[in-house]
């Protein structure tokens, strides 16, 4: 097979009329001068299909240092790699909007929810709604019921025979995927609906966990490449997670319809704001089935992402040693209690926890894949490129974060990055910060940023307080690693495997802990 050319063979085999439009896409198309992928250039398949494998962030990345700041990701779609056009895209009050492939992601006609809305207006409103439920008052207030599940979270990974014996106290590994997203999914059952779905303690609800990424998976296929909606591939995308997902849409749908049976105000949840909001210039409300769209992504939204985020802080610690001790020493000569860990002046003073995390969230972004907007009409000007309207753009936040130009040792877990110092000049941090996108920029943001940076903050500090915790050995260690030879992108044995399908789906790492003798009976005293 040596010696042979795909895009050949592709030409050999296709009709004629599709030929002529490949050869037009990529010789007199008006993004034709832009290098990428030859497939990219003439199929949106390209990107559907490195989305279906996981790995579209990744390609991103090693296309940009392949073909250049500005790649061409598919017939219609540019992808850029700077900060200034980060800030121009993202930012941009009528320059762009939410590209239509998002539109595929609606459960029914007119259902729309916050991430799907394209319709600037409708989006301006239900933003307006969650903005209220996800306050800083807000979510001070859910904080004690937050704490509730990270406490059990921890109890739970204590549990071995000798938990408090320092010689032989470690527990078996735990995988960290799984205890993660058991923890974000009670916690966002709880505020957004005002009950847990007890994952931590039952596995009646475990089935959550395929369904939803049966749903992103398919989702993440069709917003690369829309008219896939058309071909009925569900059996294929969700594989074995079909049953999975009717008995997800069946719970979100009958948590919905207890809600909205419930006496106002028997609830101060989430989905209270959603129930009681009305547009101010139409007095209209939320849909039923809007309700229900917002539901199902603001549980994906919130859980998925957050559980990624914990999990790669877990990977990272236990990968480089030197971050775990200053973050040990950190939290321990903080504070005097685990109890007293809660939001608040102490917890704010912990900046290396804060760095370890957004250094986690840079490395591996919970939502790795390119968020595209359409270009309106008049065209937008972005690093001395004018783009027409109609065409997709972005920028990559998996890409944009290990730009070593932005990043210098983009690939190493260093916490010290995000604080000043000696050698870490002031431009050098705000450098970083400006070019730091997580939860994307601008009026699109994640409305839940500040509730995750909470829950996360709260969940390790507990845990390093009343745990102390390793990687396992051997082959189960190595699980969720990057592997030597691997594909391209996927060899960094100290980097955090993500698959990107809309959020990230991962496995591992597999992880074990031992309670700090004399700390650990207050925890289970609580």
């Amino acid at each position: 097979m040596a010696g042979i050319s795909y895009p050949l063979l592709l030409l050999s085999h296709s009709h004629p009329q599709l030929i002529l439009v490949w050869i037009y896409r990529v010789t007199f198309h008006p993004l034709a001068k832009y290098p990428g992928p030859w497939l990219a250039k003439v199929s949106d398949f390209y990107g559907a299909y490195h989305n279906v494998m996981g790995r579209l962030h990744t390609e991103t990345e090693v296309s940009h240092r392949r073909y250049g700041p500005i790649v061409r990701q598919g017939p219609n779609k540019l992808v850029f790699n700077s900060v200034t056009a980060l800030h121009d895209i993202y930012y941009s009050k009528d320059g762009v909007q939410k590209s239509y492939g998002y539109v595929t992601m609606i459960p029914a006609p007119g259902a729309f929810n916050v991430f799907t809305a394209v319709d600037k207006d409708i989006h301006r409103f239900k933003r307006k709604v969650l903005n209220q439920g996800f306050s800083d008052q807000t979510i001070r207030a859910f904080e004690p019921t937050m704490l509730h599940h990270i406490d059990i979270f921890v109890r739970k990974l204590m549990r071995a025979p000798n938990y408090n014996d320092a010689a032989d106290g470690w527990s078996p590994p735990y995988n960290m995927t799984a205890c993660s997203r058991h923890l974000q999914y009670d916690v966002m059952g709880e505020f957004g609906f005002g009950q847990s779905f007890e994952l931590q303690i039952k596995t009646d609800n475990h089935f959550l966990i395929d369904a939803v990424t049966a749903t992103t998976r398919k989702a993440g296929a069709y917003v690369q490449y829309p008219k896939l909606q058309y071909l009925q591939l569900d059996k294929l995308l969700y594989r074995k997670g079909l049953w999975m997902r009717e008995k997800y849409l069946q719970l979100m749908g009958r948590l919905v319809r207890e809600r909205l049976s419930a006496e106002k105000d028997s609830q101060n949840d989430l989905f209270s704001f959603l129930v009681d909001a009305k547009d101010p210039e139409t007095g209209k409300g939320f849909t039923e089935s809007e309700l229900w769209a917002e539901s199902r992504f603001l549980l994906i939204a919130g859980a998925d992402t957050s559980s990624t985020g914990l999990t790669a802080a877990f990977f990272y610690l236990t990968a480089y040693p030197e971050c775990y001790a200053k973050l040990v020493s950190e939290i321990r000569t903080t504070f005097t209690s685990g109890s007293e860990i809660r939001t608040g002046p102490k917890l704010a003073s912990c900046h290396y926890l804060r760095a370890c995390i957004d250094e986690m969230m840079r490395m591996s972004p919970p939502i790795s894949g390119t968020l595209w907007r359409e270009v309106c009409p008049g065209g937008i000007d972005l690093d001395n490129n004018h783009i027409p309207q109609g065409y997709d753009i972005g920028v990559n936040p998996y890409a944009v974060h290990h730009n070593e130009e932005l990043y210098p040792d983009s690939y190493t877990y260093k916490p010290e990055r995000w604080i000043v110092s000696d050698d870490n000049p002031r431009e050098a941090v705000e450098r970083a910060r400006f070019a730091f996108s997580p939860f994307s920029l601008g009026t699109r943001a994640c409305a839940g940023r500040n509730m995750a940076y909470m829950e996360l903050m709260d969940t390790l500090a507990r845990t390093v307080w009343y745990t102390d915790f390793k990687r396992a050995e051997g082959p189960l260690g190595q699980i969720s690693a990057g592997e030597e030879g691997a594909r391209e992108g996927r060899h960094r044995v100290n980097e955090f495997q993500l698959e990107e399908h809309i959020t990230c789906h991962h496995d591992g790492p597999y992880v074990q802990f031992r309670g700090r003798k004399g700390f650990g009976e207050e925890l289970f005293k609580l």
